[in-house]
Formats: C-alpha cells, structure tokens, sequence
C-alpha cells in the first residue's frame, strides 16, 4: 500500500470515527431533549406521591415542594425510588386494590431514573407547588372541624428517656350524640410514634364501634365512606393510647384530634376491631417465628380497610378470609414489614363478608441477629406495649348496614339550609 493510499484510508477512518461520534453525540443531545423534566414530569408525580409528608411541618425529613428542594436529593430519591422504599407501600401487588395506594408504577419508577441520569434537568416554564391547608390535613377537603378534643395540659417527654407509653383521658364538649364522618390525630411529631384514640362511654366502657382514629407514621386521619359513620355518644370520654419516642432534645406534647359530623343520612354504622394474639413468646434467635389470631363475623358486613402493627421484630402479616363455603381468599398481604411506616391499606370498594366468614391474620417475626432493626436477639420476647417487645395486632375497620337509615342533627342542618 502507498503512502498516499495510507493517508487516504486514514483519512475515511477518521471521518467514520467523526461521524460515528457526530451521530453518538446527536442521539445523546435527542435522547436529553427527551428526557422527563422536573416541570412536565417529576413535579406532578412528587405532588401526586410525596408532597403530603415532604414539606415543612410535616413528618418526613426534607421540603419536595420545590426544584430547588429536590435537586440536591436527586440521587438519593432515585436510589429509594428504584429500590422501592419510597415512597411506603408494603402490600404485595397480588392481592387486594386500595384506594389509598401510593405505590409507584415501574414507568413512574423509570421516568424517576431518566431524570436523574439526563442530569435532572428543570425544564420549561415554572412549577407552582399546591397551597396546603396549614393545621388540619383534612381541612382542605372538609373544612373546619366541629369539634376539636385535646389534653388539658402538656405532657412532658424527657431526651434521652426510655420509650414511654401512657394512657390519657380527654374530655368531650359535645351535649347529644354525634356521628363521625371523618376524625384526625395531631400530635408532636418529633416524639409521638403513635396514637390511639377510642370513645369511652359514660359508664367507662369501651364504645362498640372500637377505636374512633389514630395517628401512626404514615398515616394521621380516619375518612369514613359516604354512608358510614361512627357513633360519639353524648357524656363520652376519650382515651388517648400513646407511645413516645424521646429524642435527644426536650420536648411536649399536646395531642388533639378533630372530628367533622356527617352531612348526610347514614346508612351503616362502621366498626374497629383487631385480630391479637396476646400470648405470644418468640424464642430467642427464632428468624421465622409464626403467630396468628381470628375473626368470626357473626353478621353480614363489608371490610373497608387493614392495618397490620407489630414492633421490630415483625416481619411480614396476611389477611385472609375463609367463606362459610370453605373459600379462601387472601385480602392483604404485606411481605416486607415496617415499622416506621404502619400504613392503613384502604379497599377501593368495600368487601362483603357473609355471617359467619372467619378473618384469619398470620404474621412472622424474626428475633435473630440477621434482622437490623432487632434490639437483642438473644432474649425471649413477649407481648408489650414498648418496641422493644411485641404486638400482633391486625386491625380492620368494617361496616354494618342500619335497619333505617338514620338522620342526625348535622344532616339535618344542611337539609335545613337547602
């Protein structure tokens, strides 16, 4: 080959390579022009997904509202992203349709990674952020309470303490019976884990329709379907069941919770209860410890919503039915428990459950020293209200249908008005 044959051949190689890395350079330029944008794209999703608990004032750690809040977290939120720890959602796709579900789709999931790897761009125009109600989260939707039930005085939690858990008894203003649409759980976040309310009747019982609301990490109000309600008896107490986390800061805590009155007839009264097993004892280095309890309906219903509790060593529960015709049907299943996040799985359509169908709960827990979040594997756990012992607890919410419809003196009013 002559020199001159040489030159030339390279000379074509090196066009190649320039238009090889031309078209390279222009499916990257078409391929970042196709990219999701935090206006277009990311923006909705986040406000569909993660604004309610990421923003000042509330439960999770940083403000998502804007594309300067977000853009120093981009790697970080496509890591949890696409590992799926945010945002929670624990129930297995298999099973049940939710109403409350904020489990993302794989594309949402892909559009998320696209992002980040086009360098996250801001795209056209501006992003406005929604106006949140300040105070109640409910208030946006129902407006202002009608009543709003709080501790007299604060409670004090000391840094640094052992978990404390206590019962509070806070009075009532109302003078007749109420019916609850919707009730709400406020409380210091930066200490309450959680907070169970329930009506105590004016004989100190317990209610029948069992716990009226409760605020848990991920979760802080109670919205009944149209319909249905729960029954505040005139005189009635409530009682506040609270578990504190101290932190390393004193704080006070003023727990409140709101309720707001049906506007319409009621149709069904609605019911909390809870699958237990009290009795409970999990052997030291056990990783796959079973525990189960039962519910037999002795009417007809229909099951609105589901929430496992367990402490630090629960590690996966299932809801099942089994039909008076001997089917079974799996209605929850949570695969992957967590703690941090004790979500309300609510049912997109009520389920109807004949008399006599029996809600089977059967959860794990692995006190072995594999599991990160176990305090100490080498003792024996039993039933306890700290974290460092154990609950199994399945609680659900069902409703029952009314002989007649009943009209309250909130229904009334509006009926009145119109």
């Amino acid at each position: 080959m002559t020199r001159i044959h040489s030159l030339a051949l390279a000379l074509a190689l090196a066009v190649a390579v320039a238009l090889g890395a031309a078209e390279a350079q222009a499916a990257q330029t078409v391929a970042q022009t196709d990219a999701p944008t935090w206006t277009e794209d990311i923006a909705p999703l986040m406000q569909d997904k993660c604004m309610n608990c990421h923003r000042p004032g509330e439960v999770a750690p940083m403000s998502l509202l804007t594309y300067e809040n977000v853009r120093p977290w981009a790697r970080s939120i496509r890591q949890m992203v696409e590992e799926r720890i945010m945002p929670p959602w624990h129930a297995d796709p298999q099973y049940g349709e939710f109403g409350n579900n904020r489990r993302m789709t794989q594309r949402q999931i892909e559009m998320v990674s696209q992002w980040v790897a086009a360098g996250a761009p801001r795209g056209p125009g501006e992003y406005t952020p929604p106006e949140f109600p300040e105070g109640w989260l409910l208030g946006g939707v129902l407006g202002e309470p009608d009543y709003v039930f709080e501790m007299t005085e604060p409670f004090a939690v000391p840094a640094g303490a052992d978990d404390i858990n206590i019962e509070i008894v806070v009075p009532t203003t109302h003078a007749e019976d109420i019916w609850v649409q919707a009730a709400e759980v406020r409380g210091n976040s930066r200490v309450m884990h959680h907070n169970v309310v329930s009506v105590v009747l004016p004989d100190g019982t317990a209610e029948p329709t069992g716990r009226l609301a409760s605020a848990t990490p991920g979760k802080q109000w109670d919205l009944f379907p149209d319909g249905a309600a729960k029954l505040i008896p005139a005189g009635s107490t409530m009682n506040f069941s609270l578990h504190y986390h101290p932190s390393n800061a004193d704080e006070n805590d003023v727990s409140r919770v709101a309720v707001w009155l049906v506007r319409k007839p009621i149709t069904h009264a609605v019911y909390s209860s809870v699958v237990a097993d009290q009795g409970l004892v999990i052997p030291p280095y056990d990783s796959n410890y079973e525990s189960r309890g039962e519910f037999v309906f002795r009417t007809d219903a229909e099951i609105t919503l589901m929430k496992p509790h367990m402490h630090y060593r629960g590690k996966d529960m299932r809801y099942e039915l089994i039909y008076p015709d001997g089917r079974r049907e799996t209605i929850l299943s949570v695969p992957q428990y967590d703690m941090n996040w004790q979500i309300s799985y609510e049912l997109a359509r009520p389920l109807p459950v004949p008399a006599g169908t029996r809600l089977q709960v059967i959860s794990h827990f692995d006190n072995s020293d594999r599991n990160p979040w176990n305090p100490d594997p080498s003792v024996r756990v039993i039933w306890g209200s700290d974290s460092r012992d154990e609950m199994m607890e399945g609680w659900f919410d069902y409703r029952v249908a009314l002989p007649e419809p009943v009209i309250p003196p909130s229904a009334r009013a509006v009926s009145d008005q119109e």
